[in-house]
């Protein structure tokens, strides 16, 4: 505009501009009863304007883009769930270990489901790594059936083996409360005790082989993840500890074991922390964020999960038990819409794919159009917030993690190099062991 009054003065223009009323700072950033009168300045807010808004919150997570005003999230309001979205390589995981690792900072505690190891071997502050070890005596029948991959429409594989796994839990119980066998002695006798139960609870069906099925799947899963199933295992509630970012390691597991382990923590989260609401002298003591990573995955709206139906319930009910779920994900149109909507609060990195940024703005009651069509342009790391955990959404910076994360990109030239002067220096001396010059 002032090109154009320099060129010339006297050409006529008008300029077309669009307000939105967001909030009046003078009643605590609650909307108005009446909206401003014709004729009122608008100006540049500043920067102690910007303060009041936004850095009065517990947990810092960066900064307002284009100013120095440190962003600050009401660690409260995790309690009504938050979803973390992004392209790969936006900067999810960078969120994901500065927010945990605040948290943590202030006496919070939070679980960590890591899906490609990348928190497990990290220099995060106030790490505790947690291997995937479950106690069948916790589990359900389907937790357990899912283990070993046996699928909900096997209904006579399943009946076999439900009937079978709890008389197998009740034999074992009431061993160990007699101290008539050692835990030790247990695994070691755990794939005979059960083979012999599927035996027997096979025998009255009129399929053939159905029990020779399970022992086959019992088998294989013995095989593959003799790791994972401990009868010596505490409860997994013994294992989370508070003021700690907790981080069971699910690399070494395949996708349906991932959902088995991950729906049983959820599982006994929400139960554990129902239970101390009840007892006060029981149950998990402390208020707990649960992070499921590469959500898509255990969260998708085709296909129904034990995750699925464990996450949807702590959407529901969570936040009377302080039990807060974060979602994150690089693929936010497969999410189940449900779940996702549940999210009051979102963190969203930059995303380019048409029909993500339209499934979120559907899933979003407080997510405009115009800051949709803002998050193609996003730099690295920089991320869209909405919800409660701010008092207004807010495009920010976020700060990044101070230590290392394994999913880091490579370096992929030094590592090519490395490998080859590896490779001469192996070649080198063995040419001078064998003589040669």
């Amino acid at each position: 505009v002032q090109k154009l009054k320099d060129y010339n003065d006297n050409i006529p223009f008008f300029i077309k501009a669009k307000i939105k009323l967001l909030c009046d700072l003078n009643k605590n950033c609650l909307m108005p009863d009446i909206p401003p009168s014709a004729g009122t300045p608008v100006r540049e807010a500043e920067e102690e304007e910007l303060k009041s808004i936004y850095s009065d919150g517990n947990i810092r997570i960066g900064t307002l883009v284009g100013t120095s005003v440190s962003v600050r999230l009401n660690i409260n309001s995790l309690s009504r769930h938050l979803a973390i979205l992004a392209a790969t390589g936006a900067g999810k995981s960078n969120t994901v270990a500065v927010l945990s690792q605040r948290i943590s900072e202030l006496g919070g505690s939070v679980i960590i489901f890591d899906y490609h190891g990348e928190y497990y071997d990290s220099d995060m502050k106030n790490l505790n790594n947690i291997e995937p070890r479950l106690n069948p005596l916790y589990l359900t029948p389907r937790e357990f059936a899912t283990l070993l991959e046996v699928r909900e429409n096997a209904t006579i594989q399943f009946r076999i083996l439900r009937r079978a796994f709890n008389k197998f839990k009740q034999e074992i119980s009431n061993k160990i409360k007699e101290g008539q066998v050692s835990l030790s002695k247990l695994n070691q006798e755990f794939l005979e005790i059960m083979e012999s139960y599927i035996q027997n609870e096979g025998k009255g069906e009129k399929r053939e082989n159905p029990a020779d099925e399970l022992l086959n799947k019992l088998e294989e899963f013995v095989d593959r993840y003799n790791g994972v199933i401990d009868l010596s295992a505490s409860d997994v509630i013994e294992k989370i500890k508070r003021s700690r970012v907790n981080v069971v390691n699910l690399t070494q597991l395949d996708e349906d074991s991932m959902d088995a382990v991950v729906s049983h923590y959820l599982r006994r989260i929400l139960d554990s922390r129902k239970e101390f609401a009840r007892k006060r002298s029981s149950g998990l003591k402390f208020p707990i964020i649960s992070v499921i990573e590469e959500a898509h995955v255990f969260l998708s709206k085709n296909e129904n999960t034990l995750t699925k139906y464990w996450a949807s319930r702590i959407a529901r009910e969570g936040r009377k038990f302080g039990v807060g779920l974060v979602i994150v994900s690089q693929r936010p149109k497969g999410l189940d819409d449900n779940i996702l909507s549940q999210m009051t609060n979102k963190i969203i990195l930059k995303i380019v794919e048409p029909n993500d940024k339209k499934y979120i703005l559907e899933s979003s009651d407080n997510l405009s159009e115009d800051l949709v069509e803002q998050l193609s342009s996003l730099d690295v790391g920089e991320a869209i917030i909405i919800g409660k955990i701010v008092k207004l959404p807010a495009i920010v910076k976020i700060d990044k993690f101070e230590g290392k994360l394994l999913g880091a990109d490579p370096d992929m030239l030094k590592e090519w190099k490395n490998a080859e002067e590896e490779e001469n220096s192996i070649s080198g001396f063995v040419n001078f062991g064998s003589g040669e010059e």
